[in-house]
């Protein structure tokens, strides 16, 4: 049987780059510190807390990673989107423009481990590289300017830029927008039920701090998950 790899473990290991060394302990994964990842491997959660910390860095609020982008991704890997479910994926595959969606012939979970290793490979240094240098490997992939072999770099940019955002501001039941941080960011206020006396008010902040489907007080609005934990 292989090990069970938690993520605790695999970010206390981190003791340098620029975001990820000065991580408070209450880390990426502190909500699910008791459970093993669904899908990635460490090595791949690191690498994805260097990205998507690159994408939405720390200031007022909370980086992407503390806020639980990398839970969320791993999640959605090891479930219906991972596994492309939604997704026709018969062929032929002949060439599509970006407005018909996902033009991969790979279901994503396949192509985001597959455009994971072609990137750690490429650039070694990336997790323990300062912003600018993980900001010049995301523009050159972003603008499609990046050698994959035969994976496309620009749908793999956008497939993970679209993960960190869903992952950043969905609601905490989907593993990410840990403590609410990116509700709080745009103000926000959650799932309410009512919000009858500010119907007329305009322009003017809701009182009351964010809540999920599923906040508790004191929560942080996630629930656990039904999935297998990913033996590596």
């Amino acid at each position: 049987m292989g090990t069970l790899f938690s993520r605790r473990a695999v970010l206390a290991g981190l003791t340098s780059g620029a975001a990820l060394s000065t991580l408070p302990i209450n880390h990426a994964f502190a909500a699910l510190d008791d459970k093993p990842f669904y899908f990635l491997t460490p090595d791949e959660a690191r690498f994805l807390a260097a990205l998507c910390d690159t994408l939405i860095p720390e200031d007022d609020f909370p980086s992407a990673s503390q806020a639980g982008v990398v839970d969320f991704i791993d999640l959605q890997l090891a479930g219906p989107y991972g596994k492309g479910q939604f997704i026709y994926m018969q062929p032929p595959f002949p060439s599509g423009t970006p407005e018909q969606g996902y033009q991969v012939s790979l279901i994503p979970a396949t192509f985001i481990r597959q455009g994971i290793a072609a990137l750690m490979e490429a650039e070694t240094g990336f997790v323990d590289a300062d912003t600018e240098a993980r900001s010049s490997v995301l523009t050159r992939l972003s603008e499609d300017d990046f050698d994959l072999g035969d994976l496309p770099a620009k749908p793999l940019f956008d497939e993970l830029w679209t993960l960190t955002n869903q992952g950043y501001f969905a609601d905490p039941i989907y593993g990410g927008n840990e403590g609410y941080a990116g509700w709080e960011m745009v103000g926000f206020p959650g799932a309410h039920a009512y919000y009858l006396s500010f119907v007329d008010k305009h322009n003017v902040p809701y009182p009351q701090p964010p809540t999920g489907i599923n906040h508790e007080p004191g929560g942080d609005g996630r629930i656990p998950s039904g999935l297998k934990p990913q033996e590596v």
